[in-house]
């Protein structure tokens, strides 16, 4: 695997434990993305989302009890909104800890199974195009501290988000009744 900063290492072994993989298992996401393809992903999401979801029941109840499709919108809507707000906050306070925190805790706590899906999609377009716009007034090499996970940069970031919106569109598509 190639060197990425510890943010992005300490982000995968949370998800898959150590050593952390070259790609996602599930969805073959490549952590070595080019910045410009990850931001491409992100981009494209609404519109994909839009489409994965016409014309059908994004509140459908999974048969495992797990998030429907739309709390896959609200939570990427989430972490669009939150990585926005922390790139606000490494512009305005370089060098300053960004917080982390549990996405499941949010999900329970904003009842995202319950959050209606056409709100969700308007939502998370313009998560999205706040998050390309204060992604845009960052150098990709702007580093910065987080909480969990240690020191970190846009790029690396922006490549987690990525494989989020990459991941969960599968999760939307088997979701949606």
């Amino acid at each position: 695997m190639a060197a990425h900063t510890p943010f992005l290492d300490g982000g995968l072994t949370w998800i898959y434990g150590a050593p952390p993989p070259d790609e996602c298992p599930e969805c073959s996401f490549g952590w070595d993305l080019a910045f410009e393809d990850a931001l491409r992903i992100i981009a494209a999401a609404p519109d994909r989302f839009e489409a994965a979801l016409q014309g059908r029941d994004g509140m459908a109840v999974p048969a495992d009890g797990s998030w429907n499709a739309g709390a896959y919108v609200w939570h990427l809507t989430d972490l669009a909104r939150g990585w926005s707000e922390r790139w606000v906050q490494i512009q305005d306070a370089p060098g300053s800890r960004l917080i982390g925190f549990d996405p499941d805790e949010l999900a329970a706590a904003r009842n995202y199974r319950q959050l209606p899906v056409d709100p969700g999609l308007w939502a998370l377009r313009q998560a999205v195009a706040t998050l390309l716009d204060t992604t845009g007034r960052l150098d990709r090499a702007a580093v910065f501290e987080h909480g969990d996970w240690g020191p970190g940069t846009v790029a690396d970031a922006i490549r987690w988000l990525a494989h989020e919106f990459h991941h969960h569109e599968q999760d939307v598509i088997g979701r949606a009744g």
